[in-house]
């Protein structure tokens, strides 16, 4: 489900902040931004978040701030400094004669002179600031949570209501069914007769190769496989095992999402053996209402 949540921890040097942000996604795909220096500690982001949610797009972004913004200004390296200068009375002695000394602007423009406290790489970093990056990420996890299961609440019913259409499709079908079957039985007789007739009139006897009994049979097996009972008692049936997944249970959106398969296999099926027109609407009806529930099911874990 698409959420945001945003959390702050603050310590007597830091303040911490994260920002979640969460999208629709079949599996869950976690991706975490902060400072290279920390990426030690992103396993524990990552377990963390898993823990809580179970499926979609996770975007996660932390930030450290000092708590004083003068401490993050550039601080001097003075072992940097002596190696510059070190290098100028080397320079110097190779030259044969004193060269131009650099000025002080031109020696902080050097790599390594300046250094922020925040970006420095190392255990001592990230022990600093651990606790208070998975304080504030705590924090930004339960605002999203709040919102997903908020909209979970609103989806569901929503989910419900399709179910609900497409029982009444279902069963608008299954009440016109056997009038379907004879239906059918009656056309494929028709067509026979016809086929028998037109035979015959070359000179050739059919009724004595092919009894009654046996051309019966054949019709009646055609009938059967033009059949929907089973397809529309397996749809039933998993209408029902949508709904309890509905009442609750954890990572049911995965169930669902097989389910929301399955439907779409029994509903295809049937429109494909049915081909009346005054089922036709109910079938296409059908096939809408699966797909806008594959849809929905991937917003839910």
């Amino acid at each position: 489900m698409t959420a945001f949540g945003s959390g702050e921890c603050t310590s007597p040097n830091s303040i911490y902040r994260c920002e979640v942000r969460t999208l629709n996604s079949r599996f869950c795909d976690i991706s975490i931004k902060m400072s290279r220096s920390l990426i030690a500690i992103e396993p524990k982001l990552m377990n963390r978040t898993k823990e809580r949610i179970l499926r979609g797009k996770v975007d996660i972004f932390l930030d450290i701030l000092p708590a004083d913004r003068s401490a993050s200004l550039p601080k001097l390296n003075a072992a940097a400094v002596a190696h510059y200068l070190d290098l100028c009375r080397q320079l110097d002695a190779a030259a044969g004669q004193p060269l131009r000394t650099l000025a002080a602007a031109e020696m902080l423009r050097l790599e390594g002179v300046l250094e922020n406290q925040y970006s420095a790489s190392s255990e001592e970093t990230v022990r600093l600031h651990e606790e208070g990056l998975l304080i504030a990420l705590d924090k930004a996890l339960d605002a999203v949570v709040k919102q997903r299961r908020s909209e979970g609440d609103a989806l569901g019913g929503a989910l419900a209501k399709l179910v609900e259409g497409m029982s009444e499709d279902r069963l608008a079908i299954t009440a016109k069914r056997e009038g379907i079957q004879k239906s059918l039985y009656e056309t494929y007789r028709k067509r026979l007769d016809r086929l028998l007739q037109a035979i015959e009139e070359t000179g050739q006897k059919v009724s004595s190769l092919l009894p009654e009994e046996r051309l019966l049979s054949e019709i009646t097996i055609l009938t059967d496989r033009s059949d929907i009972e089973e397809e529309l008692t397996r749809l039933a049936a998993h209408e029902q095992e949508f709904l309890k997944l509905l009442k609750g249970g954890e990572e049911v959106g995965r169930r669902m999402d097989f389910l929301c398969q399955e439907m779409h296999r029994e509903v295809n099926t049937i429109s494909n053996k049915l081909t009346q027109l005054d089922v036709a609407q109910h079938s296409m009806s059908l096939k809408q209402t699966v797909e806008r529930l594959r849809q929905q099911v991937q917003n839910i874990e």
